[in-house]
């Protein structure tokens, strides 16, 4: 009897003391990944940001610093960090083994010929034990799998508050416009007023030109209304508040242009790797059903007494046996769970590969657009607006048309303005769709839990 209460009380702590390797989802590590995600790799998280009120005003907001701030503060992306932690603490309470169990019963006599009985159990699930391997493996690729989630959303929360900027941006820069062009057209209103109190112009010339400039007006309360809801939709993707959006937002930068064989690694994307560690699990757990190890199973062994003082040691085996229906049904389940694991994976796989080639598509059409505006377009009314300067120094050409020609300069710009943030959005997208981080690679030592 002594020996097989050491042997129960040697698996116990045999479970317990093991050191296992597994997936690294420390928080230093996921911090780490996520930033890579989010900012590349030449940043190290930081939490300085975090639970600050808003961004400093006193410089222009920059796009890796609004991305920054939301790594830190946007609290739905947070809860995405948590969950992330949460199931690498899963694999460490697999890794701490089987939860003893303590059964004490005493028994109170109601007549003479009753005992007083005494018995006190230690049990530990015998399943645990048993399986403990294959649910350490499972566990890993699902914390493995939650830890992908995160930097997919890292990279997502990235690309929304990039284009969240790219947009607040040209909204400002909107609004500068249309300030010129308002003022372009009262420098023209005032003129056509001023001949025709002359009697040198037409009512009607007078009336055309107060017109254009009401339509001016109302073109920017509309671009002002349009800048201050881009600051508002681009603080809330921070997670900051929303009465400190006081910024000059600074002219985002495109990325480089992607690699040309970026596309044939869309099965490295965290969304296609996450559903195939997720497929992996599902198998495991699918295998433990189909084995019929995933019943409960306990064993033990205490000590026991009664009123005689007549003493036991008993040893307990509990286990369930699959006579009902749910042992004739646990193969089935068990080949239904693996093959929706195995269709997911692929599913997951095919929509990582279109998006990714969506994006990359899109990136290459915006970027084209805002290159030929930039170059065409833009470019020659520039160039027509300097000339008409110079001529109207010389004489050569009169105050009205270098006006007309700085209003068709300003349309031009507007345009390019729209074509750049259109980029600057497509970039970022393909940057979320294609942000593939190697965990091997970027968890240099991996970490071993000894418990």
């Amino acid at each position: 009897m002594p020996r097989i209460m050491l042997l129960a009380a040697t698996s116990l702590v045999a479970a317990a003391c093991t050191a296992t390797s597994h997936h690294d989802g420390s928080r230093a590590s996921i911090d780490h990944d996520l930033t890579r995600a989010a900012l590349g790799n030449d940043h190290e998280p930081s939490t300085t940001a975090r639970d600050r009120h808003a961004p400093p005003s006193d410089a222009p907001l920059g796009s890796d610093s609004a991305v920054a701030f939301a790594i830190a503060n946007n609290p739905s992306f947070r809860a995405e960090v948590l969950a992330a932690h949460e199931a690498a603490l899963a694999v460490d309470a697999v890794a701490l083994g089987p939860t003893p169990m303590v059964m004490l019963e005493v028994g109170v006599p109601i007549s003479d010929m009753a005992s007083v009985p005494v018995l006190a159990l230690l049990t530990a699930s015998l399943t645990d034990l048993v399986t403990r391997d294959d649910r350490m493996e499972a566990a890993s690729l699902r914390a493995q799998a939650a830890h992908l989630q995160a930097i997919d959303a890292a990279a997502t929360l990235a690309a929304d508050v990039r284009e969240r900027h790219a947009m607040a941006w040209q909204a400002q820069e909107s609004l500068r416009l249309a300030q010129l062009r308002l003022a372009l057209f009262q420098v023209e209103a005032d003129r056509e007023s001023a001949l025709a109190s002359r009697g040198m112009a037409s009512t009607r010339r007078d009336q055309a030109g107060s017109a254009m400039l009401a339509s001016a007006r109302a073109q920017l309360e509309q671009t002002r209304a349009a800048h201050v809801t881009s600051l508002r939709a681009l603080a809330i993707t921070m997670g900051c508040a929303l009465d400190c959006t006081d910024w000059t937002i600074e002219r985002p930068e495109l990325p480089a242009l992607p690699d040309p064989a970026l596309l044939a690694g869309s099965v490295h994307t965290p969304a296609a790797r996450m559903a195939v560690a997720l497929a992996a699990a599902a198998r495991i757990e699918a295998g433990l059903i189909r084995s019929g190890l995933a019943q409960n199973a306990n064993i033990g062994a205490g000590y026991m007494q009664d009123e005689e003082g007549m003493r036991a040691i008993p040893i307990t085996l509990q286990f369930a046996l699959p006579v009902g229906g749910e042992g004739g049904t646990r193969g089935e389940r068990a080949d239904l769970l693996d093959e929706a694991a195995r269709l997911r994976a692929d599913a997951a796989l095919q929509q990582a590969h279109v998006r990714l080639a969506d994006a990359i598509d899109r990136e290459a059409s915006m970027r084209a657009a805002a290159t030929a505006l930039e170059r065409t377009t833009l470019a020659a009314a520039r160039a027509q607006q300097e000339r008409a300067r110079t001529l109207a120094q010389r004489g050569a050409a009169t105050t009205k048309d270098r006006d007309q020609l700085q209003l068709a300069c300003i349309e031009a710009e507007s345009q390019a303005l729209m074509a750049y943030a259109s980029a600057c959005i497509a970039a970022a997208q393909r940057v979320a769709a294609s942000a593939g981080i190697d965990l091997a690679s970027s968890n240099e030592h991996p970490r071993s839990a000894s418990r």
